[in-house]
């Protein structure tokens, strides 16, 4: 019987054994996938990792480990069952490729598929950005978060297009496809200039030179009778200060409440 799954890949310029490392050593995990990491890598061993503004953390064990090639890790999803990550890096040109095969629950064509496939292609379009650009540094981070109502074709106008950025987030710019250029000035007059990383069917994620890192366009489905806008983005090797992201926090969090007024029809505060 076929077990339902979800797969994703991306090709990079890192060699297999920094894409490994990335899957596997706490220091890098939390530098582009999660928050916190504890635990060591090892075959047979655990890795607690937290996402800290989200609220939770899953530990995960690992049965299998094999340096540079292959690490499966798997969680228990209480009352759900059993999730496995299986992920597979090999070499590509002067490069390497990376897959993600993750089953069980919330993988292809069950609830919250949809939620999973696009986390998975925009954290791999982070991964990349992360292994070519910013080895090795740490990152300091903004997010907003803010329940609202959202198809997703209504959301992604205002996520790309000029006219509906502009009524939230942007004074001008637009967000085309994966590999185009990005230039947009924000509302408060902050410039975001870089590279389109990933688009789903309802996020997106671009990377943003002027903090040495990145910024996401996220959206998901909190419970079947909920849902919820997020704005999330990093900086790497000192760019972006504490300070500087709590600036770039607040203003987040304004511009999802003006997202909020446009996704349901009301006033733009």
């Amino acid at each position: 019987m076929h077990e339902p799954s979800i797969r994703r890949a991306t090709i990079t310029s890192a060699p297999p054994e920094r894409a490994f490392d990335a899957w596997t050593e706490p220091e890098h995990l939390s530098r582009w996938f999660c928050d916190k990491v504890t635990g060591w890598p090892g075959s047979g061993s655990k890795l607690q990792m937290t996402w800290e503004r989200f609220g939770f953390s899953v530990e995960y064990s690992l049965p299998e480990v094999q340096p540079p090639r292959k690490v499966v890790l798997k969680a228990a999803v209480p009352g759900m069952g059993t999730q496995t990550l299986t992920i597979s890096i090999r070499p590509y040109g002067v490069g390497s490729q990376v897959e993600v095969v993750e089953t069980g629950p919330g993988a292809e064509g069950q609830e919250g598929a949809g939620d999973a496939e696009s986390g998975w292609e925009m954290s791999l379009s982070i991964l990349k950005l992360y292994v070519e650009n910013y080895w090795g540094r740490d990152r300091t981070g903004f997010f907003a978060l803010l329940a609202a109502p959202y198809h997703n074709e209504q959301l992604m106008h205002h996520y790309q297009q000029a006219e509906g950025l502009s009524r939230w987030l942007t004074r001008e710019g637009s967000i085309g496809k994966v590999g185009d250029p990005v230039r947009l000035v924000l509302w408060e007059g902050d410039v975001l200039t870089g590279q389109v990383l990933a688009v789903t069917s309802h996020e997106l994620a671009i990377s943003w030179d002027e903090i040495g890192g990145y910024l996401e366009l996220k959206s998901f489905e909190v419970n079947p009778e909920r849902k919820a806008i997020c704005v999330r983005g990093s900086g790497y090797g000192g760019r972006l200060t504490r300070d500087r992201a709590e600036e770039l926090e607040k203003k987040m969090e304004a511009s999802l409440i003006r997202l909020f007024a446009a996704l349901t029809g009301q006033p733009i505060p």
